[in-house]
């Protein structure tokens, strides 16, 4: 069953705030994506470079 009135107008106007809050909740999870990844790839090489020392086998 569908709606008797679909005025895409009015209802964007209606909905404004609504639709505001979704583009901004994209935009901060997009900011924490790429701060994710970007912190990602910078631990990346401090694996690479660590100073551990091996434990030889004895024996």
């Amino acid at each position: 069953m569908s709606a008797p009135d679909t005025n895409i107008e009015t209802q964007t106007r209606k909905h404004w705030f609504v639709l505001a809050g979704i583009g901004a909740v994209v935009l901060v999870a997009g900011l924490f994506f790429v701060a994710n990844m970007y912190s990602s790839v910078e631990d990346d090489a401090a694996f690479v470079e660590d100073d551990a020392q091996m434990i030889e086998p004895q024996g």
